[in-house]
């Protein structure tokens, strides 16, 4: 009896210690996302002998939730689409990214299973970054850069995967108009932002203006990088920024926590002479659309969707800036070009595709 007992203990021994390393290392080892490649391939040269173009957008996609409003997207067929930030819900402190990595895995086989068939670019915002709000200091930053390449199947030779941070700029010849798609990163560099002295009070929620005029938004590299990228002739000017640029009278992340900043892009577009660009902006669980006229006459107009599945938040905000209100349903963007007869409208839509609001782009509200 005794030699049967000892035995069957070392067997369950046995057996329990290859179920517990042999699950430990299935953790360990390279991620699934990394392996499985879903996205269409990012080649735009059948654009180049039409006069149309269609660029879908949209931001805040919880990796655990249904992703129903992807019936509407791919029922508009656009030529590509946008993730504009928090692709995925990913928030860690720990340096090996667990969470993020999870999150990543996640995404992919949903992505997987939604068998897109456009291809789709991608900005990270602050969940897919690594933390709620989180700007340079981040200290992971640099391996959750490279979580991002390879979740977005960014090939070896692109220029993202040489220097700090994601900003890129993306160029389409239409029907021989350029336009011009610009990514801004709006984390890997930015400075603090100033808390807020009255938390939840409307239009100081979290944050205030800071008057701390050495803290960037970009960075002095992207800075000059922008400079550069503006500087070069277009017919057309997208400006993808995961967090809103003119939107004012809320106390969220947004250009106007650092007002230094948000003016020093406006005078740089003044001083480009550059009129009716478009920004694009997620980030808020909450759509709008706005327009200001800069000193110089410049028009500049924005249009922010989000989210696309995550927890979306009821009530209205001011927005002196905004036309008509915010719509706090899912929601996701198309900007429809047609350089035949120079026209840009920029749309919102909800979950069944319906247009909510819209802008001309040319136009005043």
């Amino acid at each position: 009896m005794t030699l049967v007992y000892n035995e069957s203990r070392w067997i369950l021994l046995y057996l329990v210690t290859i179920l517990f390393f042999g699950c430990h290392t299935n953790e360990n080892t390279d991620n699934a996302f990394k392996s499985l490649k879903v996205f269409s391939p990012r080649n735009y040269d059948h654009l180049k002998d039409r006069s149309f173009m269609k660029v879908g957008f949209g931001s805040c996609l919880d990796q655990k939730k249904p992703l129903p409003i992807f019936d509407a997207i791919k029922a508009v067929e656009p030529d590509l689409f946008i993730m504009l930030g928090d692709n995925v819900y990913g928030d860690t402190h720990d340096g090996d990214l667990t969470e993020m990595s999870k999150a990543y895995d996640r995404q992919k086989t949903n992505f997987h299973e939604l068998e897109l068939g456009f291809p789709v670019e991608a900005i990270w915002d602050d969940h897919d970054y690594g933390l709620n709000d989180a700007g340079g200091n981040y200290a992971h930053k640099v391996a959750s850069e490279q979580l991002f390449f390879d979740f977005w199947e960014i090939s070896n030779d692109d220029a993202r995967r040489t220097r700090p941070g994601l900003y890129r700029e993306q160029r389409f010849s239409i029907n021989g108009n350029i336009i011009q798609i610009i990514y801004l990163d709006t984390r890997y560099f930015r400075g603090k932002l100033t808390p807020t002295d009255e938390k939840g009070a409307e239009g100081k929620e979290r944050y205030v203006p800071s008057t701390d005029t050495t803290q960037t938004m970009l960075g002095k590299v992207q800075w000059v990088w922008l400079k550069g990228k503006l500087g070069i002739e277009a017919d057309y000017r997208l400006i993808i920024s995961s967090i809103q640029f003119l939107a004012m009278g809320h106390g969220w992340e947004c250009w106007q926590m650092m007002p230094h900043e948000r003016k020093r892009m406006i005078d740089l577009i003044d001083s480009l002479s550059i009129n009716n660009i478009l920004f694009i902006s997620g980030d808020r669980h909450r759509g709008g659309l706005y327009q200001f006229t800069t000193p110089h006459g410049n028009t500049i107009h924005e249009i922010t969707s989000s989210p696309l599945n995550a927890t979306t938040f009821p009530g209205e905000e001011n927005g002196v800036l905004r036309k008509g209100g915010t719509y706090t349903n899912h929601n996701f963007g198309i900007i429809k070009i047609d350089v035949s007869q120079n026209l840009v409208k920029a749309e919102l839509l909800d979950q069944e595709g319906q247009i909510i609001n819209y802008l001309m782009v040319g136009s005043e509200f």
